[in-house]
């Protein structure tokens, strides 16, 4: 008997992990899986498959493309590696919808051997795009229920899992944004730290000075620090953090934290949603 491993990671903005939400759709993709399993199990391979959620706040493609890229990217899982995603905030046509009809599903595999089935929706695929060696469209219906990803996309995880691409249809990066927003908060960890879009070569440039960092309406004076316990506890810094990755050109593409040592910029700064603007600025 062979084994197999596959671990499913589903990220989506139902709401926190256990809402019924999420069950229902962890449900859908476990009885796709089960008969995959049964199947492997009869030619002599026990296939062994965990399926493990990620939340994100509803209706937010940039924290939901950070996210993915963070986990997608750098995993190292390769090709036992499968993330099934959904963030819909229907936002590319703001007239009425026929049939509950959303952004559409597409098929990334990226060049670390990890599959992405995800909502095309905004810049949700935009980070992982240089990571892949191939975006496609996927044969499935987007319309004709309110819940697509319990509904309708919960069996094109088991076609992927088979490795059955009869599923998938033309080539979609034309599809994908190529842009991702710069200076805007991308995600908040549960420290209260804010990991954000801008570049570290700015902060870099400013080194060992204190700036006025203006988010959400409200301004605090950070330094530009080496990492973020460079300053005392109960003090703001900015700096690289702990999240990005190796680009493909050979470059790194990190992320750069606002951080309140000992406490929540978070909260500071009024609980600002992913994709809100930055000002940064020199102090006056």
């Amino acid at each position: 008997m062979k084994l197999k491993q596959l671990y499913i990671r589903l990220i989506a903005d139902y709401g926190a992990a256990g809402d019924l939400a999420f069950s229902e759709v962890e449900e859908r993709l476990h009885a796709n899986l089960q008969s995959f399993q049964a199947e492997q199990f009869e030619s002599g391979t026990f296939m062994n498959y965990h399926i493990m959620t990620t939340p994100v706040r509803p209706l937010n493609a940039v924290e939901n493309a950070f996210v993915t890229a963070q986990l997608a990217v750098n995993t190292p899982l390769g090709e036992n590696y499968l993330v099934y995603n959904n963030v819909a905030p229907r936002k590319d046509n703001l007239a009425e919808r026929k049939e509950n009809a959303g952004e559409p599903f597409i098929y990334l595999r990226l060049k670390n051997g990890a599959q992405v089935v995800i909502v095309n929706s905004s810049v949700s695929a935009t980070l992982l795009k240089p990571h892949a060696e191939e975006i496609r469209h996927v044969h499935v219906d987007n319309d004709k229920t309110q819940f697509r990803s319990r509904d309708n996309y919960p069996r094109i995880l088991g076609h992927i899992a088979r490795g059955d691409y009869s599923c998938l249809g033309d080539d979609a990066s034309a599809d994908v944004p190529d842009e991702f927003p710069e200076n805007v908060v991308v995600y908040n960890d549960g420290y209260g730290n804010l990991k954000t879009s801008i570049k570290v070569s700015t902060v870099e440039a400013v080194k060992g000075q204190r700036l006025t960092v203006e988010i959400n309406g409200r301004k605090q004076v950070v330094a530009a620090a080496d990492g973020i316990f460079s300053v005392k506890d109960g003090e703001f810094c900015i700096a690289k953090g702990s999240s990005g990755w190796p680009m493909p050109n050979g470059e790194r593409l990190d992320f750069v934290e606002i951080v309140k040592r000992g406490n929540s910029a978070y909260a500071e700064f009024a609980k600002p949603p992913a994709g809100l603007s930055i000002d940064l600025r020199n102090e006056e």
